[in-house]
């Protein structure tokens, strides 16, 4: 790239800040100035003496509201950071001829010219220019009702931050600023590179990085259910949330944010999404766990239960099979409603016929017939929480008919993440809380499914399910997290494609060592000089269990940065120490897998599913510690 090019586009930024400070004065100036209309009005009715006059300006005052500049004239809330991305065009058409277009999280508009500075990127009319078609090609597009056709001359992603522009990528050059210098770089996975940048490592922009494979899926038709595959790395919980952003965009007298539910894997995760989406989603969209959102439900409901993990342990293999939820069906069908929603739970647990009609093969319907009698006796006091998806199914059957906000037939649009991991019956409690149009958005990915007492039948009953309900369903194919060589190893392990990959990077490293502590003091000194190396990564060190990384937080001690993942996930960059079951979602810089023994990661489904987790949160480098044999997956096969 050129200095001209570079020139003009600082210039461009520049004159876009200063529309957007012009517009924030506009709309300061034009709400004051609407507030003294009224305010004079309010004080003319104060002192009138008139009842006829009072009740003309008390009319007046009520015409006037819907005429507040600030209901029709919204803050621009990205005045630091205008716009993402840029497309230069050549139209065919003479009156067009070349344009530059911006693209940006909101609309922005020259209150001077009315002229379209920013465009949203959620308006497809246009963006499509940007996202479908590439440099050099010749498009042809229905734009407003009208033919287009011309050249794609340029597509532009741009960094800004701080009303500071440090980075543009153009086709294959991508160029940085650093220490006041432009520079070029190997723009290898920008969506880690920004991150590491500005030492945030929450969910990244990618406005400005979509695919037209993204894109499409994206702005897919809105009614009925969409059900989104596709490997690790391949954007499915991005594109998802970009796919409700674009409906509630779109279509916001159908989508309303406070009646959309998003439904992550666990808190790590949803924790995550709502620090890092309410740009995407508003701060009005509850995000849940399952189980936190059916804890809520309940309560709506009226259902007044406390659960416990030390409850009904052991049973969540027969709780979470297809069969249990037909014998489910079985009983709703059959028992009429007896007026209480644990009662009817107790009911059909004791109802040992029943059971074992559906559960042929199992050994242990006397603990759930034990279950059931104890809560129509009253002796048992809390519930397991695989029983919140069953008693919420339950109560939604025996209220079929009915709308009740946040439990049935309420939510515009619903957005379940890692549905592979939740049970037939969970599933479609979260369906029934859909309103009758039953619009959903469905991720999954059979290669992440971690946990191994949640039968697979039932998530593929469940897409049969969907399919009556005008499913659409979509793959993304192209991984950009993980380098080739991270998802060579990945792939290994799942015994699966990895498909198209993105970036490439250096091998991943194995360290053998004689027992724990010279693992320990090993691990120790490489996060050292990796803290000072590459200050502004995040790292993962990923065991398997959570005693484990108690051990490796404890030899961390003193590092900065390095600390414990807890329910409060913490995005800046350092070390984090966490286990598999809590990383599902996240990306880092890079992971170090700790001591994946045989015992850890067995070569079953879930075994490999689970290290396949692990090793797919690595977005540049991999590194496995071992002080035990290790895993049969990891060999060189």
């Amino acid at each position: 790239m050129d200095d001209n090019f570079i020139k003009a586009e600082e210039d461009r930024l520049q004159d876009v800040c200063r529309i957007a400070d012009i517009y924030a004065r506009s709309r300061l100036e034009k709400a004051s100035e609407f507030a003294e209309e009224v305010k004079q009005l309010e004080e003319e009715r104060l002192k009138s003496q008139s009842s006829l006059e009072k009740d003309r300006l008390t009319r007046e005052i009520r015409q006037r509201a819907p005429l507040d500049p600030s209901r029709f004239n919204p803050a621009f809330e990205y005045p630091d950071a205008p716009y993402l991305a840029g497309l230069v065009i050549k139209d065919d058409d003479a009156k067009i001829g070349r344009r530059h277009y911006l693209f940006g999280k909101q609309g922005l508009a020259d209150v001077r010219t009315q002229a379209q500075v920013v465009i949203d990127w959620r308006d497809a009319r246009i963006s499509r220019l940007y996202y479908e078609w590439e440099e050099g090609e010749e498009y042809e597009e229905d734009i407003n009702g009208k033919e287009r056709t011309g050249v794609i001359q340029k597509k532009i992603s741009y960094g800004i931050r701080q009303r500071e522009l440090l980075s543009i990528r153009t086709g294959r050059e991508f160029i940085e600023k650093r220490n006041g210098s432009w520079k070029p770089e190997d723009g290898e996975n920008i969506s880690i590179t920004r991150k590491e940048e500005s030492g945030d490592h929450r969910l990244t922009d990618i406005i400005s990085l979509i695919s037209p494979e993204q894109f499409s899926l994206i702005t897919r038709e809105h009614e009925g259910c969409f059900y989104l595959t596709g490997g690790a790395g391949s954007g499915k919980t991005t594109v998802a949330l970009h796919r409700l952003s674009y409906l509630l965009y779109n279509y916001p007298d159908r989508f309303r944010p406070q009646r959309c539910l998003v439904v992550m894997f666990n808190r790590s995760l949803r924790d995550y999404i709502a620090q890092t989406s309410k740009d995407l989603l508003t701060d009005r969209m509850p995000v849940e766990t399952f189980h936190s959102w059916a804890d809520k439900a309940l309560k709506a409901m009226g259902i007044k239960v406390n659960f416990s993990s030390r409850e009904g342990q052991g049973l969540s293999y027969i709780k979470k099979s297809a069969s249990f939820f037909q014998a489910l069906c079985a009983h709703i069908e059959q028992q009429p409603f007896p007026g209480d929603y644990l009662q009817d739970l107790g009911m059909f647990l004791k109802n040992r016929s029943l059971l074992q009609q559906h559960l042929k093969k199992s050994r242990r319907l006397d603990e759930l017939v034990r279950e059931g009698e104890n809560i129509l006796t009253g002796t048992r006091k809390a519930l397991s929480f695989d029983d919140a998806g069953i008693l919420l199914y339950l109560a939604g059957q025996r209220n079929k008919e009915s709308c009740i906000p946040g439990v049935l037939g309420w939510y515009d649009h619903v957005l379940v993440d890692e549905a592979q991991d939740l049970s037939l019956t969970e599933l479609k409690a979260l369906s029934m809380a859909s309103s009758s149009s039953r619009s959903m958005t469905v991720c999954a990915d059979r290669k992440q499914k971690i946990l191994d007492f949640v039968d697979s039948g039932g998530f593929d009953a469940f897409q049969l399910d969907l399919k009556k309900n005008n499913l659409l369903s979509g793959e993304l194919s192209v991984s950009y997290r993980s380098t080739a060589q991270i998802m060579k190893l990945a792939s290994q392990v799942s015994g699966y494609n990895p498909g198209r990959i993105a970036h490439e990077g250096p091998e991943p490293k194995f360290h053998s060592f004689p027992d724990e502590q010279s693992a320990l003091q090993s691990l120790r000194r490489g996060m050292e000089n990796i803290v000072r190396s590459e200050p502004g990564g995040l790292f993962a060190v990923i065991c398997r269990y959570k005693k484990e990384a108690l051990t490796v937080i404890k030899a961390l001690q003193g590092i900065p940065g390095a600390r414990l993942q807890t329910q409060e996930p913490s995005f800046k960059p350092g070390i984090l120490v966490t286990n598999v079951h809590q990383v599902k979602g996240l990306e880092f810089s890079g992971v170090i897998i700790w001591n994946p023994h045989q015992k850890a990661y067995p070569d079953t489904p879930a075994g490999r599913n689970l290290l396949y987790v692990a090793l797919t949160r690595a977005g540049k480098k991999l590194a496995v510690y071992y002080y035990q044999p290790l895993a049969t997956l990891l060999l060189p096969h």
